[in-house]
């Protein structure tokens, strides 16, 4: 389900519950739900389990880190997956003659890595994350594929948190 729409979403839980049982479906998920409307999808369905809510697929990226305030922690809490949608911020990755984008770059060649793969690392430091980048050839998908084996320090994750800062608690969730 990608955003809430005209249907409430004890008829729309109803019908993936029973697609489910249909055997059509092994579990459904949500996409751009913020920390209340989980809340009130938790009440309705009344747990997370594997074919319950296990995921909630929103934007994030350096520049847009406003799921961390809420929406990760509350996937945490539940143990459902946060999907990242345009984690390389949709034609906005930092170029690599700014501030950022050279810090980026110092860090991923310590590692051997692409400041690609440093921003998807840095990313996916939280358990329940998971992300989707657009790769539109074979290579790009290689490249994404090894941010999984690089482990960043604490002082390189640090050093990104300070070149890209999260920012205060959004009134609404961002989305594109």
């Amino acid at each position: 389900m990608h955003w809430r729409g005209e249907y409430l979403l004890e008829d729309t839980f109803a019908a993936f519950d029973q697609l489910h049982r249909d055997g059509k479906i092994l579990s459904w998920g949500v996409s751009n739900f913020d920390e209340a409307d989980l809340d009130e999808a938790l009440e309705i369905v009344g747990n997370v389990d594997e074919h319950h809510l296990v995921c909630n697929q929103v934007l994030y990226h350096l520049n847009e880190r406003a799921i961390e305030h809420a929406v990760i922690p509350w996937g945490e809490v539940h143990q459902a997956a946060v999907t990242a949608y345009s984690p390389f911020g949709s034609g906005d990755f930092p170029d690599p003659s700014t501030g950022e984008g050279r810090v980026l770059q110092e860090i991923a060649a310590a590692h051997g890595a692409t400041p690609r793969q440093v921003a998807l690392s840095f990313l996916l430091q939280w358990p329940s994350m998971f992300a989707i980048p657009k790769a539109s050839k074979p290579k790009h998908v290689k490249d994404n594929a090894k941010a999984a084996n690089l482990r960043l320090s604490e002082e390189e994750l640090s050093r990104i948190d300070k070149m890209f800062p999260r920012g205060p608690k959004p009134k609404e969730l961002p989305m594109i």
